[in-house]
């Protein structure tokens, strides 16, 4: 196969294709939007696949690059620049929130198109391997994930009450919202 150069537009269709084909598969189903959005075939396509039963509430998520809707506007990888497949297990809590349980790994769209998918897949496999040997909590068999400090925590935070988790996360979303207008003004 020929070297990736994201300058040419068929180069970037043909990966992006490469990749769509291989997620298909092995099973991955398209995420759907969590939001309306004004250009849907500008979004980049999510991919997710459920490990072991459906209740378990683990899965293995693709952030492809992949934009375009097929009809419109043709599948292609986004440009160039700090945008990576990024690939990572994630454990859907019994309120609807995803809890990362490993660090999203990133997938250069540098050398062959084989080899960017290859690599994809490598990555996919280790996500895959997270979630089935993890460790779980003790009093809610819940998955723990690494805290910044190295520390595995329950993802349910099954120590605290429903009424702490809501303060929590109240607190958590005006922080991130004052920091985001923080920057602006």
């Amino acid at each position: 196969m020929s070297n990736y150069d994201p300058t040419v537009p068929m180069l970037r269709q043909l990966l992006a294709l490469s990749i769509l084909g291989r997620l298909e598969e092995a099973g991955f189903v398209q995420e759907p939007p969590k939001r309306k959005l004004v250009k849907p075939e500008m979004a980049e396509k999510i991919f997710s696949r459920i490990v072991g039963e459906a209740t378990d509430g683990m899965k293995v998520m693709v952030y492809t690059t992949v934009i375009g809707d097929g009809d419109t506007m043709p599948y292609e990888v986004r440009l160039a620049g700090s945008d990576a497949i990024r690939v990572s297990a994630v454990y859907v809590t019994k309120d609807g929130e995803t809890r990362g349980l490993t660090s999203d790994k990133r997938v250069n769209r540098t050398g062959d198109i084989d080899d960017i998918v290859d690599r994809m897949v490598a990555r996919m496999r280790d996500a895959w391997r997270s979630c089935k040997t993890g460790a779980r909590c003790y009093s809610c068999n819940a998955p723990k994930f690494a805290t910044k400090n190295g520390k595995q925590v329950c993802a349910e935070i099954c120590w605290k009450s429903d009424e702490e988790k809501a303060r929590d996360s109240a607190a958590f979303k005006y922080r991130k919202r004052r920091r985001h207008w923080g920057s602006r003004w």
